[in-house]
C-alpha cells in the first residue's frame, strides 16, 4: 500500500466507522479513569518520540553513506569502459553487487520501531472503547441541554460565559455531529458547521495532517454522505482553493453537483427547545433564593458537641433539610479517597430492590465499611452526633466520583412507598471537594439548590413521622460542567431508629 493510500485509509476509518468493541470498564463514569487516560496518552507520545528517534537514526545512516556511493557511481557512469577495465574497480563492483546490496536490502526490509509497536499493541486494551465514546457524546449533548450552551461556545472552550484554555478540533466536532444525526439533526448540523469553520484555519495533527487538500475532500465527502450539502460545499470550496489544478473538469463537475443539491436542501433546524424542567432550572441556579431560616451551632447534645460545636444551617423546615458546615477535614477527605480509589466501579441504581445500571446515573463508586479503620469509625461517630440517629444496621458509606458530564437525575433515596422491609429514613451527603461549575444538589419540589463545598454535609429526612415516604425529597445531582465531584453518602435505616426520632413539635431543634 502506498504512503498516501494508507494515510487516506486511516482518516477514512476515523470519519466513516464507529468501531465494534464492547466496554468492560467505562472510563467516562469517573474522573479517576480519565486521569489514567491522560498518563496513557503521555506514554504514547513518549513511545512515538522513541519511534521517531529510531527512524531518524536509520535516516542518518543512509544520508551518511549515500553521498559516497553516489560519487563513486557518478565516476563510473562518466567513463564506464575505463572504470570497469581496471581489475580493482571490476572486482569491487562485482563484490558490492553480490554482497553489499544484499545487506542494504536487509537493511531496508528491517522494520523500525518494533518495540514501540509492541508497546502500543499491549496498551491497546486500556484504550477507551466504542461504548465509552458513545457515552462521552451523550454527555456532551447532556451538558449542552442542561446548561443551555451553544455549539459555537462549546467548540471554542467557552462554558457558561467563561473562556477556558480548551477547544475541539474538526475530528471532535465531526464525531459529535455524526452521533447526533439520529438524535437531533438540527444540532448535528451546527456541529458540522463548526467542523467547517475549524478546517478553514487549521491543519489536523494526524498522519495526513500535512495533506490539507485531501483532508478537506474527505470531510466534504463524509458530510455530503449525511446530506448536509451546504456545509459540504463550503469545505469543498476550501479544498479547491488549495488544489494545484482548480480548473480540473472532474472537480468542477463535482462542485456543480454539490451546489445544485445545496440549492434544494431543506435545512433542518434544531428541535424546538422545550421548557426547562424544575431540575434544570435548579442546575442553572435560577431558583428564587429563600432567605435563610436559621444558622446556628449545634452544641447541646451529645456531650462531645459542647467541646466541638458544629455549624448548622437549616434550609427547609418541612421536610427538614440541613447543611452542616466544615464537618470533614482535608486529611480525612484525602484518607477516604485513598481508600476508595482502587475500587471505583460503575454506580448502580436500585430498581425493584435490585441493583441495575442506569443511564440517568453516570458515576463510579464503591462501598466502604464504617468499621474499616479508625478514620471511618471516627466519621461514623461524628455522623451519629450530628443527626442524633442510630447508624447500626444502615448501609456502609458509598463513595462516588463523577466523570464527564456525570450526574444523577432527580430521584428519591427511599426504596418505594410499598416496601415492607426496612427503608432509608434519612440521608447524609458529604461533599469532598468544590466543583468549579455544575454538580449542585437540587431539590426540584422544594426549590433548593445546594452547591458542593468541600467539607460540608447535607442532611434530610426521606420519611415522614407516620412512617410514609416523603415525595417532596425528590433530588438529583446536576451534571458536572467543569471540574471534578467527589461525594460520599450515608443512608440511615428506619427500623433501628424507631425510638430515636423526636416528635414533630421538637423537630426544628432535633439536629
Amino acid at each position: 500500500m502506498k504512503s498516501t493510500d494508507w494515510k487516506l485509509f486511516y482518516i477514512a476509518i476515523i470519519l466513516l466507522t464507529n468501531g465494534t468493541a464492547a466496554s468492560q470498564k467505562a472510563v467516562f463514569t469517573s474522573l479517576e479513569e480519565m486521569v489514567r487516560l491522560v498518563q496513557l496518552e503521555a506514554d504514547f507520545i513518549e513511545n512515538l518520540s522513541s519511534y521517531a528517534d529510531e527512524l531518524e537514526a536509520k535516516l542518518k545512516k543512509l544520508k551518511r553513506v549515500i553521498p559516497q556511493m553516489q560519487s563513486r557511481s557518478n565516476e563510473a557512469l562518466h567513463q564506464v569502459e575505463n572504470y570497469i577495465s581496471n581489475p580493482i574497480n571490476a572486482f569491487s563492483l562485482l563484490r558490492r553487487m553480490h554482497e553489499d546490496w544484499q545487506e542494504w536490502n536487509v537493511f531496508m526490509e528491517t522494520s523500525v520501531g518494533q518495540s514501540q509497536v509492541k508497546f502500543f499493541n499491549k496498551a491497546r486494551q486500556e484504550l477507551p472503547t466504542t461504548a465509552d465514546l458513545y457515552e462521552a457524546y451523550s454527555s456532551m449533548y447532556r451538558l449542552q441541554k442542561a446548561y443551555n450552551l451553544t455549539v459555537k461556545d462549546m467548540s471554542r472552550g467557552i462554558l457558561n460565559g467563561k473562556q477556558y484554555d480548551a477547544s475541539l478540533n474538526a475530528l471532535d466536532t465531526y464525531a459529535i455531529g455524526k452521533y447526533l444525526i439520529k438524535v437531533d439533526r438540527g444540532v448535528a448540523g451546527e456541529w458540522f458547521t463548526e467542523t467547517s469553520e475549524w478546517l478553514k484555519q487549521h491543519t489536523l495533527q494526524t498522519p495526513i495532517g500535512d495533506e490539507r487538500e485531501k483532508v478537506l475532500h474527505l470531510f466534504a465527502q463524509a458530510i455530503l454522505d449525511y446530506k448536509y450539502y451546504s456545509i459540504a460545499l463550503t469545505i469543498f470550496d476550501q479544498a479547491l482553493l488549495l488544489a494545484s489544478n482548480s480548473t480540473d473538469p472532474a472537480l468542477l463537475s463535482k462542485r456543480s453537483t454539490i451546489e445544485e443539491l445545496s440549492r434544494r436542501e431543506v435545512k433542518e433546524k434544531p428541535k424546538a427547545k422545550s421548557k426547562p424542567t424544575d431540575f434544570e432550572i435548579g442546575c442553572r441556579g435560577q431558583y428564587v433564593q429563600q432567605s435563610g431560616l436559621m444558622c446556628t451551632y449545634k452544641s447541646k447534645s451529645p456531650a462531645f458537641l459542647r467541646l466541638a460545636p458544629i455549624k448548622m444551617e437549616v434550609l427547609v423546615l418541612d421536610p427538614l433539610v440541613v447543611i452542616f458546615h466544615d464537618v470533614l477535614s482535608s486529611r480525612e477527605i484525602d484518607g477516604l479517597q485513598e481508600i476508595a480509589r482502587p475500587h471505583l466501579e460503575r454506580s448502580m441504581v436500585v430498581k425493584y430492590r435490585a441493583n441495575v445500571q442506569g443511564k440517568h446515573r453516570i458515576s463510579a463508586g464503591t462501598w466502604v465499611e464504617r468499621k474499616y479503620n479508625n478514620l471511618t469509625w471516627r466519621i461514623e461517630r461524628r455522623i451519629a452526633d450530628m443527626v442524633d440517629l442510630n447508624l447500626e444496621g444502615s448501609e456502609p458509606f458509598y463513595v462516588i466520583n463523577y466523570g464527564i458530564g456525570g450526574q444523577y437525575k432527580a430521584h428519591w433515596d427511599f426504596f418505594g412507598a410499598d416496601t415492607v422491609e426496612d427503608n432509608r429514613l434519612a440521608t447524609v451527603l458529604f461533599y469532598m471537594n468544590d466543583v468549579e461549575q455544575g454538580g449542585a444538589t437540587v431539590f426540584p419540589r422544594l426549590g433548593q439548590t445546594v452547591r458542593a463545598k468541600r467539607g460540608n454535609a447535607l442532611f434530610w429526612y426521606n420519611m415522614q413521622h407516620n412512617g410514609t415516604v416523603d415525595d417532596r425529597t425528590l433530588h438529583g445531582g446536576c451534571p458536572i460542567l467543569v471540574g471534578s465531584k467527589w461525594i460520599f453518602t450515608q443512608w440511615i435505616s428506619d427500623l433501628p431508629n424507631m425510638f430515636h426520632r423526636l416528635c414533630r413539635k421538637q423537630e426544628p431543634n432535633a439536629v
